[in-house]
């Protein structure tokens, strides 16, 4: 015959049984003696009465099980503070890879959106670059379907301003050379009925004529000198020097009587280039200074300031 078992007053866990530090267990009967415990476990009672369901107890937080009809409880129970320290362990060991983690996603995320965004700002700068003298069409080759459709609207949009502007260009152009001929026959005629009219009213109304006609005359050709200037002809490729053409209109004025005082202000050295035209250029300051001495105060200076950065300015004082 076989030997008969015996109760044990404990029973043991393996070594690497990770609960065995942790959790301990009993089995009490229905009076609450400590039938078995764990090697862990305390001897007494971990609760004094045997109830199902979770209690706690001195610290412990125990689980309760009833079985062999209400006859045997089997108590699993763990401390608190254990039960703590566990609970600050996982947090940590989920907070830890978060924190090391969220600095690398915001580095990803940011390459990603500055990837995608890219053909955006390329698209911006194209667009930016684009002004009266640059309408050439944005390539729309390696650009997304989205942005190509804008792409192609400002294509679009450019092709009928471009062919807005050379409409205007060539009215300007054309209208101020169809002027010059009959404004011309007409000054002549004035000459003509100024040098045959005996009478001094009629002398003093063709010499009226003569003066309005020459300024007609003026008008028309600063209109083809803007077209020009409109057409790009202006443009050069060697740059000329901002100062010395100012100083140039300033001394043509100067030897024209009645034009007013001009004082003239430019840097005294790194004289500033500009890459346009000399004579466009020349054009240009005197229609500028021709206006700031018709429409300023009498017997006022005007004053062409030019700086460093190749900027002009012209000022005059109104009365």
């Amino acid at each position: 015959m076989g030997r008969k078992p015996r109760l044990r007053r404990g029973f043991s866990e393996a070594d690497n049984d990770e609960d065995g530090d942790r959790l301990v267990v009993q089995v009490r009967d229905k009076q609450g003696l400590v039938l078995l415990h764990s090697n862990h476990a305390p001897s007494s009672p971990l609760s004094l009465i045997p109830v199902p369901g979770f209690t706690e107890n001195k610290g412990w937080r125990i689980y309760t099980e009833a079985a062999v009809s209400g006859t045997i409880f089997i108590q699993i129970a763990e401390l608190e503070s254990r039960r703590d320290e566990e609970t600050l362990e996982a947090a940590f060991g989920f907070l830890l890879p978060l924190v090391l983690l969220t600095p690398l996603a915001a580095i990803v995320c940011w390459l990603i959106l500055e990837r995608s965004l890219r053909p955006v700002l390329t698209l911006r700068s194209e667009i930016a670059g684009r002004h009266g003298d640059n309408l050439a069409s944005i390539r729309t080759e390696d650009l997304p379907l989205e942005l190509a459709a804008i792409a192609k609207s400002v294509n679009s949009l450019m092709r009928r301003l471009g062919m807005a502007l050379s409409a205007e260009r060539e009215f300007t152009a054309n209208a101020a050379h169809e002027l010059r001929t009959p404004i011309a026959g007409a000054l002549a005629q004035a000459e003509r009925l100024l040098a045959e009219a005996p009478d001094l009213n009629v002398g003093n109304r063709a010499r009226q004529i003569r003066a309005s006609l020459a300024n007609l005359a003026g008008l028309s050709e600063k209109l083809m000198q803007l077209a020009r200037a409109d057409a790009g002809v202006a443009a050069a490729s060697q740059p000329v020097d901002l100062g010395s053409v100012a100083a140039l209109v300033v001394e043509e004025f100067g030897r024209s009587a009645g034009q007013g005082e001009i004082d003239l202000v430019r840097p005294s050295k790194d004289a500033p280039m500009v890459e346009i035209d000399q004579d466009a250029l020349a054009i240009v300051i005197r229609n500028l200074v021709e206006n700031a001495v018709r429409h300023g105060a009498s017997g006022k200076p005007v004053k062409i300031s030019i700086g460093k950065d190749a900027s002009l300015r012209i000022i005059n004082e109104c009365g």
